[in-house]
C-alpha cells in the first residue's frame, strides 16, 4: 500500500511539472503601459519610453509610466489606459488567457478596478494583445457597453508615477489543480485502510467472552461441591 502511495504522489509531481512546462513563454515579448490623460498632457503610447516590462509567458507584471518621460506635465483623468504586449496577440488569446488587473497604484494610492469590465484580446488585430482597462475609443468608452469604464478615471491624475500591476493565467491549469490535490489526498487514505487491525478485534473480542463465561462455571461447580461436602457432614 506505501508502494501506491509514492506511485500516487509521484505521478501528481509530474503533472505539476507538465502545467509548469507549458506555461513556459515560445518568445519573449515587451509589455508598456498606454495612457494618455484627457487633455493629452501625458502621452505614454508607445513602448521605449518609461516603465515597459518582459512578459515571458503566464505570470504577473508589472508596467509603469512616469512624471519625468512626461516632461513634467500634469495629468488629467484617463482618456485612454491599457496594458500592451507588442506581437503577443498569436500567443495570449482570449480562448487560453484570462487577463486581471491586480493593482493601479496612482503616485501610491491605489485605484479600484472592475475586472468584470475590462476587455482583452487583439483588439485591434495588429498582433498585439491588449489589456483595456479605459479607452473612451474603444468599449470601456462606450456608455452603452457593458464594459463601461472599469475604473473611476477622474480619480486618475498622476503626479509622479502610474504603475499597474496585471496577471496573465492558463485557465485550464486552474482547472488541473484540485485533480493534483485529490490524487496526493487520497493516498493515505489507502494506507490507514490496509493497517487497520479490523480482523484482530473481532477475534480478541469473543475469546474474552469465552474466558469470563468459563471462570463464572468454575466459580458455580466450586460452590456446588462445596455445599455437598456440607451436606454430606451434617449426616
Amino acid at each position: 500500500m506505501k508502494f501506491r502511495r509514492i506511485a500516487s504522489v509521484a505521478a501528481a509531481s509530474a503533472m505539476a511539472l507538465s502545467v509548469m512546462a507549458v506555461s513556459a513563454s515560445a518568445a519573449d515579448y515587451n509589455a508598456f503601459l498606454m495612457y494618455t490623460d484627457n487633455d493629452w498632457a501625458w502621452s505614454h503610447m508607445s513602448e521605449g519610453i518609461s516603465g515597459d516590462t518582459t512578459v515571458s509567458g503566464y505570470g504577473t507584471y508589472t508596467v509603469s509610466a512616469d512624471c519625468e518621460a512626461m516632461q513634467g506635465a500634469n495629468a488629467n483623468g484617463a482618456l485612454v489606459f491599457c496594458v500592451d504586449i507588442v506581437g503577443g496577440g498569436a500567443e495570449f488569446t482570449v480562448d487560453n488567457t484570462v487577463a486581471t488587473i491586480d493593482s493601479i497604484l496612482v503616485d501610491g494610492v491605489s485605484l479600484d478596478v472592475d475586472n468584470s469590465k475590462i476587455v482583452y484580446g487583439d483588439i485591434e488585430e495588429n498582433g498585439n494583445f491588449r489589456i483595456e482597462i479605459k479607452n473612451a475609443y474603444g468599449q470601456t468608452g462606450d456608455l452603452t457597453d457593458e464594459h463601461y469604464c472599469p475604473i473611476d478615471s477622474d480619480k486618475c491624475n498622476p503626479a509622479n508615477l502610474i504603475e499597474v500591476t496585471f496577471t496573465l493565467a492558463d485557465p485550464n491549469a486552474a482547472a488541473e489543480a484540485p485533480a493534483e490535490d485529490e490524487a496526493v489526498a487520497e493516498a493515505p487514505a489507502e494506507e490507514t485502510v490496509a493497517e487497520t487491525p479490523a480482523a484482530d478485534t473481532a477475534a480478541t473480542t469473543p475469546a474474552a467472552t469465552g474466558n469470563t463465561s468459563a471462570a463464572a462455571l468454575a466459580g458455580v461447580m466450586a460452590v456446588a461441591a462445596a455445599a455437598a461436602i456440607a451436606v454430606k457432614k451434617s449426616k
